[in-house]
């Protein structure tokens, strides 16, 4: 299906023209990339950390918070095995509609968690929320009321075995990613024949647009953007990370990527025209798109063995990549154009994950052992400004949201909003 010309330059500027620049209305904020336009964060932080403007039970899972016209939008699992769509008021936390439904699903690995994991991704007057089971939902932002939905279980997978005996499309600890919109269509990794590891559905009636591959989908998010001058969708599928060509959807590039039990699950970076891969603890490469000919290909620019990260995007700041090593258990910067590593943090600053927020000349980390750490964005050296515990340390891998002054942290079952008092 061909798209007009205009949509390649709409596409080239997706990433750098911030429609939401006041909200965090999808997966790592406004632009997708864990920065936070218009943060209001205090010049010099107070020994003692706010107390909570409100605290909401949500139920238990990964999903983290996206906040847009007011409202918070999150999932969670609730008793008798039943998953929830929620949207709160921003100012008080009070709930102002649910939608719930039964979700039996269980991963096979119990330490990964009952769900749901995934972010919802707000559009308009819309939201995509997805369960870990999954059952896939566009809802109305103001009333709840489900607009179209998709069971991807019973529609999409369930095709085949793989060598384990599992469902060979489905990603084997559940649905985690989070949809990605442009323009009229709502991308997302389901996988498999029937599908596509990239599907993309009409926002306004649920049918399936396009499909691109047929790998098991991954866990992890994917991007658009235009690389070597080519617009594409960047993204892993459950055994390697893609180039997708934004309007003809095959095929551009490839970068093979093995993990035990097909784990991908980091969002790709990108700085300039390079993919940062990286996951399941191995070393971080840097692949360099370039354009040969009519063809894209990958070169890798650089390999870090410093940064192993395992369940932890990282960001960019300052043509810099500051990530989280799950085998150090440390924060680690590395020049972007280089591949050096310029500093690292003390170990001990998490345990399997930490989510960071990039505002302006400073970094939040949230990590799984409950403490917030302030940095300087600093690329010279580690330059922390401060520290508090804000949660108990039961498993938090749920991702920071942070607009204007107000932080969003969940824990185990909660939601808490703190107001920062810049």
């Amino acid at each position: 299906m061909l798209k007009p010309r205009w949509l390649f330059a709409a596409l080239a500027l997706s990433l750098s023209v911030p429609a939401f620049s006041a909200d965090w209305h999808q997966w790592r904020g406004p632009n997708r990339d864990g920065h936070a336009l218009d943060a209001k964060l205090p010049a010099k932080w107070s020994a003692a950390f706010p107390a909570p403007k409100w605290r909401s039970k949500v139920g238990i899972g990964y999903s983290a918070p996206v906040v847009a016209n007011g409202r918070v939008f999150i999932m969670g699992r609730e008793a008798d095995k039943r998953e929830v769509c929620l949207a709160l008021d921003a100012n008080t936390g009070k709930e102002l509609w649910r939608q719930s439904y039964p979700s039996a699903y269980a991963p096979p690995d119990p330490t990964a968690g009952k769900g749901p994991n995934s972010t919802p991704t707000v559009d308009k007057d819309r939201v995509y929320m997805l369960g870990l089971g999954g059952m896939f939902h566009c809802l109305d932002v103001k009333t709840g009321k489900i607009l179209w939905k998709h069971d991807l279980a019973k529609e999409y997978w369930g095709v085949e075995k793989d060598k384990l005996g599992e469902d060979a499309w489905r990603p084997p600890c559940g649905a985690s990613a989070s949809a990605f919109v442009q323009g009229d269509s709502v991308i997302l990794p389901v996988g498999g024949k029937k599908a596509g590891a990239f599907t993309a559905f009409d926002r306004k009636t649920g049918k399936i647009q396009w499909q691109a591959l047929e790998d098991r989908s991954s866990y992890a998010s994917p991007l658009i953007t235009t690389l070597a001058g080519t617009p594409q969708l960047v993204g892993f599928t459950g055994t390697r990370m893609v180039g997708i060509g934004a309007t003809s959807h095959d095929l551009l590039w490839e970068f093979p990527f093995t993990a035990m039990f097909e784990q991908t699950i980091i969002t790709p970076v990108l700085w300039k025209d390079h993919v940062i891969v990286c996951g399941e603890a191995k070393p971080t490469t840097a692949l360099r798109i370039t354009k040969e000919g009519d063809k894209l290909t990958q070169k890798t620019a650089w390999i870090n063995a410093d940064l192993g990260a395992y369940l932890t995007t990282p960001v960019v700041f300052q043509d810099h990549l500051l990530g989280y090593s799950q085998r150090g258990t440390r924060l680690v910067c590395i020049e972007l154009a280089t591949g050096k590593t310029v500093w690292t943090s003390p170990k001990g600053m998490g345990k399997l994950f930490v989510s960071f927020v990039v505002a302006g000349d400073q970094i939040l980390v949230l990590s799984d052992t409950g403490k917030l750490h302030v940095l300087a964005a600093d690329t010279k050296e580690y330059k922390p400004l401060g520290e508090w515990k804000v949660a108990e340390p039961e498993t938090i891998w749920s991702p920071l949201a942070l607009v204007g002054n107000r932080l969003y942290i969940k824990d185990k079952e909660h939601l808490t909003c703190y107001e920062l008092g810049a």
